[in-house]
C-alpha cells in the first residue's frame, strides 16, 4: 500500500483549477530541517551582501528598510541530503507519480522569502509557458503560515490552459477578478500548481518572513523534446531522480517506470556537475508594460501608512520588481 495517494477527486480538481493543496502533508521532520537551512542561508546572503558579494544563486533586495533576502536558488548544493529526503517523501512520491507521470524528473528547487511591506510585491504572472502536451509542475512546500489576508497565495482556476491578458485583468480588476481564490497555507502544507496558472501574492502586512521551498517538476521527456535545454541537462535530471527513487520507499513508486539509470554515481559528485551545468529555466510571463489601479500592486491603505510613516517627507517607493 503506498504511503501517500491523491483521490480521483483531488486529481480531478488540480486538472480542473489548476492548483491543489495537501494539507499538513510535508512531515514535521523536514520542514524543522529546512527552517535552519533557510535560516542559515538568509544569514549567510546577507553577510555576503554586505561585503559586496553578488551571488548567482540568491538575490538580496535593498528595500527602504535595508537589505532583505529574497530568494536562494540552486539548493542541491547546499542542503544535498535534505534535498534528497524532501524529495523521496511519500507527498512528493505521490505528485510525481500520480500528476507528472512517467519520466518525472526535478528541474530546480529555490526557497522564496516573504518579507513585511515594504518588499517587493508577486505581480500576477503565469510561469514557464510550454505546449501542454507533458505535465510541468510547481510545488509550494510551506515552511511558515500564509494566513488570509497577509500576502497569501491568489490565483485564477482554469487559466492555465493559455496566455492570460494580465494587462487588462490588471487595469480592471486589480487583484480581485473574475474568479480570483485567495488560498491560505499552513507550515507542513504543500501546494502544487500547474507551472501556467495565472498567481501572484499582495503584500505581506504582518512582521516576520513567510519561507517556501519550491520544486518544478517535470518529465525528462518533455525537457528533451522541448529544446528548452541540453541533453546533457535533462540527462543530469534523470540520475538527480536515481538518487531519489534510491532513497525513496521502494512501495512509493511504479515497478515499471524504466525511465532512470543506476544510482551509481556519488551524490555529492552529480551535485558538483549539476551546479557546474547551469542553464536558463524557461521564463515566465508577466504584464510587458507598467500598469496602473489604485489598489495594485500596493494597496491604497498600505501607500497611505508609508507614506504617513515617513511623514510626506519624499517620494513613494516603487515596490513592484
Amino acid at each position: 500500500m503506498r504511503n501517500y495517494q491523491l483521490t480521483p477527486d483531488q486529481r480531478r480538481l488540480f486538472s480542473r483549477q489548476g492548483l491543489l493543496r495537501l494539507p499538513g502533508s510535508f512531515p514535521p521532520q523536514l520542514v524543522h530541517r529546512w527552517r535552519q537551512v533557510a535560516s542559515h542561508l538568509e544569514q549567510q546572503a546577507l553577510e555576503a551582501h554586505s561585503q559586496g558579494v553578488h551571488g548567482r544563486d540568491f538575490c538580496v533586495i535593498e528595500d527602504p528598510v535595508g537589505p532583505r533576502l529574497m530568494r536562494y536558488d540552486n539548493l542541491l548544493s547546499y542542503a544535498t541530503e535534505l534535498v534528497l529526503d524532501t524529495l523521496a517523501c511519500p507527498a512528493m512520491m505521490a505528485l510525481a507519480r500520480e500528476l507528472c507521470g512517467p519520466g518525472a524528473v526535478p528541474l530546480n528547487l529555490g526557497l522564496f522569502y516573504k518579507h513585511q511591506h515594504p518588499h517587493p510585491v508577486i505581480n500576477w504572472h503565469q510561469g514557464a509557458q510550454h505546449d501542454r502536451r507533458f505535465p510541468y509542475l510547481n510545488v509550494g512546500l510551506y515552511l511558515d503560515d500564509a494566513d488570509a489576508g497577509d500576502g497569501c497565495l491568489r490565483y485564477v482556476p482554469g487559466t492555465q490552459h493559455g496566455l492570460q491578458s494580465i494587462e487588462s485583468l490588471v487595469e480592471h480588476y486589480g487583484w480581485h477578478p473574475p474568479g480570483v481564490v485567495e488560498q491560505p497555507a499552513r507550515a507542513g502544507d504543500i501546494l502544487v500548481q500547474d507551472m501556467m496558472i495565472l498567481h501572484g501574492s499582495p503584500p505581506r502586512r504582518s512582521e516576520g518572513v513567510r519561507r517556501t521551498l519550491y520544486v518544478e517538476v517535470r518529465p525528462w521527456q518533455a525537457v528533451m523534446e522541448s529544446g528548452s535545454q541540453s541533453g546533457q541537462w535533462a540527462e543530469l535530471r534523470r540520475r538527480w531522480m536515481s538518487q531519489v527513487l534510491a532513497r525513496a520507499d521502494e512501495e512509493d513508486w511504479p515497478v515499471d517506470w524504466e525511465h532512470y539509470p543506476r544510482a551509481g554515481q556519488s551524490i555529492s559528485e552529480l551535485a558538483s556537475e549539476i551546479e557546474s551545468g547551469w542553464e536558463p529555466s524557461l521564463p515566465g510571463v508577466c504584464a510587458s508594460r507598467d500598469l496602473y489601479h489604485p489598489e495594485y500592486p500596493v494597496p491604497s491603505d498600505l501607500r497611505r501608512q508609508r507614506r504617513q510613516d515617513e511623514g510626506g517627507s519624499r517620494a513613494e517607493p516603487n515596490f513592484t520588481r
